[in-house]
């Protein structure tokens, strides 16, 4: 070995060393640590879930370098309702995520004869199982009851056409604070079905027994709140295609 091929092979030694050195000093410098974890969330839900404060919060306090951000990336997205995340390490002490939920229609649920409690998601006219947890997370979504055994039917030979029409009636009647409680059931998947809206409010219920627009439905709503009162009994309003009937 030539001399100055050994003098090569010595210095790249000493630049690794060296390298490796500044490295180890880096990590045990509390300059490094991270002192601000900041997290935001898009899509249907209004607060960071606990499942994603689990995963972020011990990050505070460790060193940056230490931090593999894809790790924690893929971890986030494996979680319930995570459609994808970002990960991002801002030197010398500041982490970013941004975490991006699925984009669904709506909350679905069923109670059946022994009072168990099954969770769903609407997306599209698929519906979707989850946890109680995971549904709960996603608290901008409108909720609507359905019937279990309709329930059991869509999850296991897909939507009909009522319930692929009962969808974007149910995203707008959620952003009425007069309804309280909407209820879909369909014991024939040729029709539309029975949408039930109750409205404590103006002590009505509404019963949808054909699909509608949304300014059908609206005017049947302004119609019943204009006729409302807080005396005397609940009343019952039929809605159809081109009548609203008030049962006697």
């Amino acid at each position: 070995m030539s001399s100055r091929r050994f003098e090569f092979i010595v210095i790249i030694l000493l630049v690794v060393l060296v390298c490796a050195g500044v490295y180890v000093g880096l990590r045990n410098l509390s300059y490094f640590n991270v002192v601000s974890v900041e997290v935001s969330v898009n899509g249907p839900v209004s607060e960071v879930r606990s499942d994603i404060e689990r995963l972020v919060n011990p990050l505070k306090g460790m060193n940056i370098l230490e931090i593999d951000a894809g790790s924690v990336k893929r971890s986030i997205q494996a979680l319930d309702g995570v459609e994808s995340a970002e990960v991002r390490k801002y030197y010398p002490d500041r982490i970013i995520v941004s975490v991006n939920y699925l984009d669904l229609d709506a909350r679905a649920y069923c109670v059946d004869d022994e009072g168990v409690v099954s969770y769903f998601f609407i997306d599209g006219s698929s519906l979707l199982s989850a946890s109680a947890k995971t549904w709960e997370g996603f608290d901008r979504l409108p909720i609507v009851e359905l019937n279990p055994v309709y329930a059991q039917m869509v999850l296991k030979w897909g939507s009909d056409q009522g319930f692929a029409s009962m969808v974007p009636l149910v995203e707008h009647l959620g952003r009425n604070s007069l309804i309280t409680s909407i209820k879909y059931d369909n014991n024939n998947g040729s029709d539309f079905g029975r949408l039930v809206l109750s409205l404590p409010s103006l002590n009505a219920q509404l019963y949808v027994r054909e699909l509608v627009s949304v300014q059908r439905l609206d005017e049947a709503l302004a119609v019943i709140e204009d006729q409302s009162s807080t005396n005397g009994s609940s009343v019952i309003f039929d809605l159809y295609s081109n009548t609203l009937v008030k049962r006697t």
